[in-house]
């Protein structure tokens, strides 16, 4: 029997939860945000911070590509597939009421819709058909056409103010079609793309149409004439969709809202006169692959927001502040001060609380700008000479405080008070004797009211001087100085540091990823090294030092390194170093982080944009074009609830530029999602015991996600690795601290997880397995582990299988505490590539069984595990499926028998029992069921001792009642998840959870 009516199941036992996959249409009107989440519509509401107000179902199976609202916004028209729907909506000032969905379909595939008036439908077709619907009757009133049957990809209908009724029709072969619904005359056939059209629009004033296609390209024409006016170009593959933003040319010029394949939205401008689009703004907003959808509101919400196939939505704030600019011709135009020359801008910093920006140049001199009044002021003082040619300038913004050092040491402290005045001295270097300073690096504590400045020399027979300052109403005050020892190495370059007032010691980041630590807590005016740390991990040079917690022996902090590597480590008094996170970006370099709201923060260069990424969240925040690292440049975050976020200040052409970003969004993104590629396999941990679980994904994008699934359904993320270059096979928990994923070119990592009941769980590679050639090009298909005690009980290793697309079978003794892997057997099955594998301990045997392409299930005896051992004579051959065995479960298991279900690329389901007494194993198949599915089956999971689920291509997820020797259909659900792939279960609170992953997750509740 193959289910293919869903209704046709006696129970329908499936609840679902939650869905996360791509979204496909987004309408911003007045105060809404509308989206087509696959068939599922949910609406947000600005004035509740865009909390979710409305979220249902509309369609059986279709997905949502088209909204509209009416003019007396009682209506919203929605619209995918052949579907269609008409709900009425009423709203009062706190509160959105919609009526009930009745879902209705056409013959041909909606390509758009729009009202005519309030009761009044106008539907485009993908045969440059519009039908004109009754709203109320859903009678076709009349068909529309202009003689022009072409195959359309996209377009829009367009209702002028003079009620003129235009179709922009883009079609796959045949170019863009104008045409008039009310004459039915083709007014223009812009034939200027290469490729099909995705997207078509008219303006509100019939004055400009745009398009945009596979080429890559919008472009902008004439409506009066038909003539093409410029074309823009930026993105790095199809564009999917496209708004004006500005109806009516100004002095500014028409701007278009464009998003693509390529995963960012762009902002463009037209220029009357001009042959080209400028791009006015990149946001690089989406993962994996994708912006599927985008609307933008220059009116009200002054918004726009995007929807990728990773499932997020996004807003995307419009009022950006504009980069402001200093030029030393202005500085000398407003001080009458002279430069030499070659003269540039060398140092600078921004004291936030006065708003005060203090530049010192290459020649020594010291300008003060007030931000608020726009004036510049020359700053002199005393011995001058001291800083030509060389200054290095930091600053404290708690206490309005600058240190500026000369090459021989001395430090110019500077102090501002709000009343305008400034104060200054020089502290004369007594410690260097001669050498040149390389660097200055400060830290403070503000609640001990310390401040440190330590100065750093080339020469290695040279102290670290520390200096320790305090402040007063005079300014800074030199508390103690203190000569670090440095470590015994040819060079030791300091990059960054921080004190910890709590346990005294001091951590320096240096070049080659070395780390030094410093005990401060004997006070002596000459401390050597307490622990340096070696090249930590791979990268260059160490950007950046930050406390995460602190506390009396133990301290916790972030590190940055430029190669794009970050980690979390953990120091104890005894000066052991433990790394709990880490992870590489692949957005570029890294100059530094933060944690903010428990979200990580990372900023840095991407070619020649300097960029600011919330990790955590896996959002690019904002973004600037500055012409890359390669200058002198500066970041500053300012506290919260004030003007502004953050400003990236940075030198260009002798100018500096100063760039203030700020978010009136507290969270830009309202709806999470997951990767934005397929999802190849999903992993819920058993070992946690609180209401939430951890939860693995593994994605064709090669990251592996950590995040957690709460009994409600609702899954977050914490972190997106990627240490793999290629598309994940398997992932998979091995125990409470540690998991495993594999994928293509034989790549196969073991991840340690470490748990905290208040903070957010971390994740870092904790081993690799060595490939069997220098350019692999087998994938490890699946693997299967199971845990290897001491004689105290204590978790040691791990035996684990592999097994690979040569038949390859491999298995090895895994050593936590030297990471070594040591293969202990070595075999092949036959030729094909083996799809799964378990092991079985059945008394004081382990037997190993595979499922293979060619349908067969083979069972050997590997209780002995010697180094580089045979695979010895297979114990059981079985064919069960007449193709690939996609799925195998383990349903129950004893020391004398194993039930194993099994689904194929046959469709069929099978259960069989493996019998192991002292003197044979036996094998036999006790229920099949040929048609279990109308397409391949991809996984089975346990949901309790009797069911199953079942899920297959086909979008239908089943549960099977499964007895000796029968197999029942309880429940067949359809699933909005595409290539629907993998699965698992798990028990939260109660209840029994099931997630599906393909393009998309979704949960599910089995109910008992």
């Amino acid at each position: 029997m193959v289910f293919n009516e869903l209704s046709s199941v006696s129970e329908q036992r499936l609840k679902a939860l939650s869905h996360y996959g791509p979204v496909t249409a987004l309408k911003v009107y007045q105060k809404w945000v509308i989206a087509g989440y696959g068939p599922i519509l949910k609406i947000f509401d600005s004035t509740q911070n865009y909390n979710l107000i409305y979220n249902q179902q509309l369609f059986g199976r279709n997905k949502i590509h088209s909204i509209a609202v009416s003019d007396s916004a009682d209506k919203l028209f929605i619209a995918g597939g052949r579907s269609f729907a008409v709900l009425n909506i009423e709203t009062t000032q706190d509160n959105l009421s919609v009526g009930p969905v009745v879902e209705k379909a056409i013959n041909e595939w909606v390509v758009c819709g729009t009202f005519l008036d309030s009761n009044t439908l106008l539907i485009l077709t993908a045969h440059n058909m519009v039908y004109k619907v009754d709203c109320t009757s859903f009678e076709i009133l009349e068909k529309i056409h202009c003689n022009e049957k072409s195959i359309l990809y996209s377009g829009s209908i367009r209702i002028t103010k003079d009620n003129r009724v235009l179709v922009a029709a883009g079609t796959v072969m045949s170019g863009v079609l104008i045409w008039d619904l009310n004459t039915r005359k083709i007014l223009y056939n812009l034939t200027e793309h290469e490729g099909s059209i995705f997207g078509v629009k008219i303006n509100d004033s019939a004055e400009y149409i745009i398009s945009c296609s596979d080429d890559r390209s919008v472009k902008i024409y004439d409506f009066s004439t038909g003539k093409l006016l410029a074309s823009g170009w930026g993105h790095g593959s199809r564009i999917w969709n496209l708004e004006f933003y500005r109806d009516s040319s100004t002095a500014a010029g028409i701007k278009i809202f464009s998003t693509g394949e390529d995963c960012t939205a762009r902002l463009w401008q037209y220029i009357p006169g001009s042959d080209q689009l400028e791009v006015l703004d990149v946001m690089d907003c989406h993962l994996g692959k994708h912006v599927w959808s985008g609307d933008i509101d220059d009116v009200s919400l002054q918004l726009c927001v995007t929807g990728g196939a990773d499932g997020r939505v996004i807003l995307h704030d419009l009022n950006h502040i504009a980069t402001v600019k200093h030029t030393l011709d202005e500085i000398s135009e407003q001080t009458g001060s002279t430069f030499i020359k070659k003269e540039t801008v060398k140092q600078y910093f921004e004291l936030t609380n006065l708003g005060l920006f203090v530049v010192l140049t290459s020649n020594g001199q010291i300008f003060i700008l007030n931000q608020s009044q726009g004036k510049w002021s020359k700053y002199e003082y005393e011995d001058d000479h001291k800083l030509k040619d060389f200054g290095l300038l930091k600053g404290f913004n708690d206490i309005n405080s600058l240190v500026i050092s000369a090459r021989n040491g001395d430090l110019l402290l500077m102090s501002f008070s709000k009343d305008g005045t400034v104060a200054s001295q020089w502290l004369l270097d007594e410690h260097l004797n001669g050498n040149k300073v390389a660097n200055i690096l400060i830290s403070s504590d503000v609640r001990q009211n310390q401040y440190y400045v330590l100065t750093d020399c080339p020469n290695p027979k040279s102290p670290l001087v520390l200096r320790t300052f305090t402040s007063s109403s005079n300014g800074l005050s030199l508390q103690n100085t203190t000569l670090l020892v440095q470590p015994e190495q040819s060079s030791f370059t300091t990059t960054c540091m921080i004190v910890d007032p709590v346990n005294q010691w001091i951590i320096l980041g240096s070049r080659y990823v070395s780390v030094a630590v410093y005990d401060l807590s004997s006070g002596d005016e000459k401390i050597h090294l307490g622990k340096i740390f070696k090249k930590i991990s791979s990268g260059d040079t160490i950007t950046s030092i930050s406390v995460i917690s602190s506390v009396d022996g133990y301290i916790e902090f972030l590190m940055t390194v430029r190669d794009g590597i970050y980690m979390y480590l953990k120091l104890n008094s005894n000066f052991e170093l433990e790394i709990t996170h880490k992870n590489k970006i692949s957005r570029g370099f890294v100059e530094g982080g933060f944690i903010q709201d428990n979200d990580l923060i990372l900023y840095g260069f991407k070619s020649s944009y300097f960029y600011l990424w919330n990790e955590s969240k896996q959002l690019e925040l904002h973004n600037e074009l500055c012409g890359g690292s390669h200058r002198q440049w500066d970041f500053v975050r300012y506290p919260a609830n004030s003007v502004l976020d953050y400003k990236f200040l940075y030198i260009n052409k002798s100018a500096v530029n100063i760039k203030s970003f700020k978010n009136r969004f507290s969270n830009s993104i309202i709806h999470t999602g997951t990767h934005g590629r397929e999802i190849r396999d999903v992993t819920i941990s058993e070992f946690s015991e609180s209401n939430s679980k951890l939860i693995l994904t593994a994605s064709e994008d090669t990251t592996v996600r950590l995040g957690k699934i709460h009994s409600n359904g609702n899954i977050e993320t914490f972190w997106s690795l990627n240490g793999h270059v290629s598309g994940l096979q398997k992932v998979k928990f091995l125990s409470r601290e540690y998991a495993a994923s594999s994928a293509a070119n034989e790549e196969f990592y073991i991840w340690k997880i470490t748990e905290s009941k208040d903070l957010t769980p971390t994740i870092m590679d904790f081993a690799k397995l060595k490939p069997s050639s220098s350019n692999p090009d087998l994938r490890i298909m699946d693997f299967d582990t199971y845990p290897r005690f001491d004689e105290n009980g204590k978790l040691v290793g791990f035996v684990i299988c592999t097994v690979y697309s040569d038949s390859n079978i491999k298995i090895w003794h895994f050593d936590i505490e030297t990471k070594n892997f040591k293969l202990v057997i070595d075999g092949h099955y036959t030729t094909c590539c083996l799809l799964n594998v378990h092991f079985l301990q059945c008394g004081d045997r382990v037997l190993l069984m595979i499922g293979a392409t060619d349908g067969h299930l083979a069972i050997w005896d590997v209780t002995k595990q010697d180094e580089k051992a045979a695979l010895g004579k297979v114990l059981i051959k079985q064919q069960l499926h007449q193709s690939g065995i996609k799925a195998t479960l383990i349903l129950s298991h004893t020391e004398e028998k194993v039930v194993i279900v099994t689904g194929g690329d046959d469709n069929s389901l099978i259960v069989s029992s493996l019998i192991v007494t002292s003197d044979q194993i036996s094998f036999e198949t006790n229920a099949f069921q040929e048609r279990a599915a109308s397409s391949t089956i991809t996984s089975v999971n346990k949901l309790n001792d009797t069911h199953v689920l079942v899920t297959s291509v086909d979008q239908i997820i089943r549960t099977w009642l499964v007895s000796d020797t029968s197999l029942s259909c309880v429940s067949a659900k359809y699933t909005t998840i595409a290539d629907t792939g993998c699965s698992d279960t798990t028990v939260l609170d109660k209840k029994t959870i099931a997630v599906i992953g393909g393009a998309g997750l979704s949960s599910w509740e089995f109910v008992n």
